[in-house]
């Protein structure tokens, strides 16, 4: 590569300091790997543009080199972020790039050229003829924005057309199923076979489907038992009911290949998404030697299944799933936040099939016999309100905890000090392996080792130097505490107008509640199950200081526990059954309570159980599964097996 800009600028880089001029070099890969583009481009972008520095400056040049190896369309890139904050900082003299497509692409190219502006900081792009200090430079860099885009479309439609076209000739036939042989260096379907032992397999699988009725799950523990292979490029060696439905819908087995049932679009951040494509796209190539089954059979069996299973998929009130193109990051309040006490894994929507329902992730793979569901909107109710009552309960600060938060502060202090000084004692080391390979591949050696070794050095030292900053950065001494009110006011203000339903209401919970772990309980006369949530409550998480928030969060943590279930009517009226009938008939405290008699005597009953065992809370914790509760059985499931993670049952 070499620079296009003459060795005599028209207009010199003036440094804003007087003395040293300060640039920045982005420099990007998009995909660096075998077969895709060299990661040795990061270093050559740089070695050029520091040649271009030495040939047109007079005046002593610094640099800092950010190195990007994701595309130049997403915009959340975070060499890109750093960059843009750099350029904010005005500290800088200089931006110089390959071409603005090295930096980002789209119109956000020409954007940030005006944020360089904007900054009074230079930017020149030596392909691109764009140089900010000379007259004309929008017209070139909204010109060289469009060219990157108008030459990337051309260049995936003529990918597409080729990849259509061969498509139709038997050509694109990369990852056989289960069932198919590929012989080596196959170019084409037409090279392909079935395998003969698969012929009876996939015709009882389909028989099961379609005279026994059998699930997916019935169908990946079939071919578990045979120890069938799930296939060259499955990721699991095991089936499971999404592979065989997978494979199920794959109209390979009736003859088909299908291309085009899904394409990519670019999102507004520059990242493609896979989304259905339109009917109209779809292509077919029939390949009839490689049909397992009759295409109306097949279809036939495979309608009958969708239909049995179209009454567990979700569905909002017109139909659609209600979830649907949502991330699954932005979940609403409490999902992402409950954890199973008996196997510590997470609970998720879509219990035994009810969309507003959480159940735990580990009974749904058989790993955990709690299979007692969470009602979704309850339970937000029920912790939402606890919070609050807890916030508003919170007292002032008394002079004895302000100094237990400063002893803190300064103790950790010290560690810091610790700390920096282990970083620089670290950083200091790392410089000196860095050099000594450098004096290594100054005496000839570039084995790519030897690079590969130096790049991992460099990008240790990195992370320690940035830790040093971080550290450094982060203020010591006394803590100025503000008042609890405003701490309250932090909380109160983010959740106000906010819908429990709403991932930003869900985000806000999760700084004051991170951890939300569940328990299955059970009244001690018996009955259903339910589920009692103990969690550590702390309004700390709202302040954004790192020093205050870590200072404060031991003496504003409590640890509170909620029934996220509505009692039952013997145990919801117990204690006002039990407190009138001191003065009252049975019949006179029933109808005072708006109650069945019946009712009245079973909350007298099981306050006398309660008496007998010495318990003051009608609700016992399980630590096993009940065997007289019918709808409990996953753990006599054959698959079951009971694995609880090491944090099973920590709050």
């Amino acid at each position: 590569m070499t620079a296009h800009f003459a060795s005599t600028l028209q207009h010199p880089v003036v440094p804003k300091d007087g003395v040293t001029v300060r640039a920045l070099f982005p420099c990007r890969v998009s995909d660096p790997k075998p077969g895709k583009q060299d990661e040795r481009s990061l270093a050559d972008q740089a070695a050029m543009h520091t040649q271009w520095l030495k040939n047109n400056l007079d005046d002593p040049y610094e640099v800092t080199i950010l190195e990007g190896r994701e595309s130049g369309e997403w915009i959340e890139r975070a060499d890109y972020l750093e960059l843009m904050r750099l350029v904010e900082t005005r500290e800088y003299d200089l931006v110089l790039t390959e071409d603005l497509g090295r930096i980002i692409r789209r119109i956000h190219a020409h954007l940030f050229v005006e944020l360089c502006v904007d900054c009074d900081t230079r930017l020149i792009s030596q392909n691109d003829h764009v140089d900010t200090a000379q007259p004309g430079w929008e017209d070139r860099s909204i010109f060289s924005a469009w060219h990157h885009e108008r030459s990337n479309r051309d260049t995936s439609d003529r990918i597409k057309r080729t990849a259509n076209s061969r498509f139709l000739q038997g050509g694109c036939a990369a990852f056989e199923i289960a069932g198919y042989n590929k012989p080596p260096g196959a170019k084409s379907d037409l090279d392909w076979q079935k395998d003969p032992d698969w012929e009876a397999i996939y015709a009882e699988w389909f028989r099961m489907l379609d005279e026994d009725e059998a699930s997916y799950a019935e169908i990946a523990d079939w071919l578990n038992k045979h120890q069938r292979p799930t296939g060259t490029f499955t990721r699991k060696d095991e089936w499971d009911c999404r592979i065989v439905g997978r494979v199920t819908h794959n109209w390979l087995l009736k003859g088909y290949r299908v291309r085009n049932r899904r394409k990519s679009r670019r999102n507004s951040a520059g990242k493609y998404v896979s989304i259905k494509a339109d009917p109209s796209e779809l292509k077919l190539r029939p390949v009839p030697h490689l049909a397992f089954f009759d295409e109306a059979y097949y279809d036939r069996v495979v309608a009958a299944v969708d239909e049995r299973n179209a009454r567990y998929r979700r569905k909002g009130q017109n139909g659609v799933d209600s979830r649907r193109r949502v991330p699954k990051k932005r979940t609403r309040f409490p999902g992402q936040s409950l954890v199973c006490g008996i196997c510590g894994r997470g609970f998720v929507f879509g219990g035994h099939g009810q969309t507003d329902h959480l159940m735990c992730s580990g009974a749904r793979e058989y790993l955990c016999w709690n299979g007692v569901t969470a009602d979704g909107p309850l339970t937000a109710e029920r912790i939402s309100n606890a919070v609050f009552q807890e916030l508003s309960a919170l007292p002032e600060f008394d002079e004895t905890l302000l100094s237990l938060v400063n002893e803190e502060a300064l103790k950790a202090d010290g560690q810091r000090s610790q700390q920096l000084e282990e970083l620089v004692r670290k950083s200091d080391r790392l410089d000196r392996e860095i050099e000594n390979i450098m004096r290594f591949i100054r005496s000839g050696d570039s084995s790519d080792r030897v690079r590969l070794e130096l790049r991992q050095l460099e990008e240790s030292a990195n992370e320690v130097k940035a830790a040093q900053v971080r550290l450094a950065a982060t203020p010591s001494g006394v803590i100025a505490v503000p008042p609890i009110e405003e701490i309250k006011s932090l909380a109160t203000e983010a959740l106000d107008d906010l819908s429990c339903d709403s991932w930003e209401f869900c985000r806000v919970m999760q700084r004051m509640t991170p951890r939300i772990v569940v328990f299955p309980h059970r009244l001690c006369d018996g009955g259903r199950l339910v589920l009692r949530a103990r969690f550590r409550f702390n309004v700390a998480g709202m302040i954004a200081e790192e020093r205050l928030r870590d200072a404060l969060r031991g003496p504003l943590e409590r640890i509170l526990e909620v029934d996220v279930f509505d009692p039952p009517q013997r145990e919801e009226f117990r204690e006002r059954v039990v407190e009138m009938r001191k003065t009252q008939a049975e019949r006179n405290v029933a109808e005072t309570l708006g109650i069945t008699i019946t009712a009245a005597q079973r909350a007298s009953k099981l306050q006398k159980l309660m008496d007998q065992l010495s318990i003051t809370d009608p609700y016992l914790p399980l630590e096993s599964p009940p065997d007289d509760v019918s709808r409990l059985k996953r753990h006599r499931h054959h698959r079951y097996q009971f694995t609880a993670l090491p944090d099973a049952g920590v709050v």
